[in-house]
């Protein structure tokens, strides 16, 4: 009796077990881990850039954490009148896949050293690509201010 009862429990705890596991998981729409982490220096780019600048990236940047940054892009965004910032021509011709692919040689002349891009060891490669396309940008905006 004493080992029919004991089975008995543990087949109870066994389907118990079984139900809890079986229970869907539910999922936070947007959690910490799903926000891809930069440095410091390529946020203060991206709010510059933004603010400044007019910049518009290419690649969504609301997945990019933006740390102890966030309410200076939440001002930023709720100062926005209708959505959209104001940007000169020469601004948002600066943001153009054309413009970004311009070389410095090209737009400088051929005799000026070509410093390297920063590298971040291990960085995520949306920040990669971000820093790049920012980097791009401002050069782009400041070498047509010289115009």
């Amino acid at each position: 009796m004493r080992i029919r009862l004991a089975t008995m429990c543990m087949i109870l705890a066994l389907v118990a077990l079984i139900g809890v596991v079986a229970l869907p998981q539910t999922t936070q729409a947007q959690s910490m881990d799903s926000a891809i982490v930069c440095d410091s220096t390529l946020i203060t780019l991206l709010y510059v850039a933004e603010h400044d600048y007019g910049f518009h990236s290419m690649t969504d940047v609301s997945t990019i954490e933006k740390g102890q940054y966030k309410p200076l892009f939440d001002a930023m965004m709720a100062s926005m009148d209708g959505g959209m910032m104001e940007s000169t021509p020469d601004s948002m011709m600066a943001g153009t896949p054309d413009a970004m692919m311009a070389t410095p040689d090209a737009m400088m002349g051929g005799d000026m050293m070509q410093l390297s891009p920063g590298v971040v060891q291990g960085e995520n490669a949306a920040c990669t690509a971000l820093r790049a396309e920012i980097e791009a940008f401002l050069y782009t905006s400041f070498t047509g201010m010289m115009k």
